[in-house]
């Protein structure tokens, strides 16, 4: 009696462990565990590919960044546009003082031309007048030495080393020719011409 109760806990363990053992060798669960193995399986193959496919795509957005970071960065040194800027500045001011510094010769030059503008009108009223007078001088001197030649009756022979020529006498028609050195003093001329006439 006392060995019968001892064996029955043992008895009762030994049921529940059939028991279990027969819940876990029903097929259907063998086949559930399968196919939760497979979908595990494709599950991995899944997020292998994925995780392929997503560093391929990380390393595609690698390069296109990179590319544009090539594309978009200033291509010379900092601060050479500002460089570039203040060298034109300094041109533009160098042109604006060489304009003004030509404004104030083109002044110069105009007053220049006015003030050689006012000598020339008087330098043509003047040789007007110079012509003037001088064709009215001129035209005395034309006419003393037409009155000279009428008075005197004396011809003269340009172009010989001497001062030669004739005097004519009106009143016996003689002809008398006269040949002196140029080195006769004008005294001594005068009273010898004046001697023949």
């Amino acid at each position: 009696m006392t060995m019968a109760r001892a064996a029955e806990p043992f008895a009762e363990a030994t049921h529940y462990i059939k028991v279990v053992y027969q819940e876990y060798s029903k097929r259907n669960d063998l086949d559930t565990c399968d196919t939760i193995e497979q979908e595990i399986s494709d599950l991995v193959q899944m997020c292998s590919t994925t995780e392929a496919e997503v560093r391929q795509t990380i390393k595609e957005l690698s390069k296109h960044v990179h590319d544009l970071e090539t594309v978009a960065s200033y291509p010379h040194r900092e601060g050479l546009h500002a460089d570039r800027v203040a060298a034109l500045q300094r041109q533009i001011d160098v042109a604006k003082r060489v304009i003004e510094d030509m404004d104030v010769q083109a002044r110069t030059a105009e007053q220049q031309c006015e003030e050689v503008d006012a000598r020339l009108r008087s330098a043509t009223a003047a040789a007007r007048e110079a012509a003037a007078a001088s064709s009215s001088l001129a035209a005395n001197l034309k006419s003393q030495l037409a009155m000279y030649k009428h008075i005197t009756s004396t011809t003269w022979w340009p172009g010989k080393p001497t001062i030669s020529g004739t005097v004519s006498d009106t009143k016996t028609g003689d002809i008398r020719v006269f040949d002196f050195d140029q080195n006769i003093s004008q005294f001594e001329l005068v009273n010898k011409l004046w001697d023949l006439l």
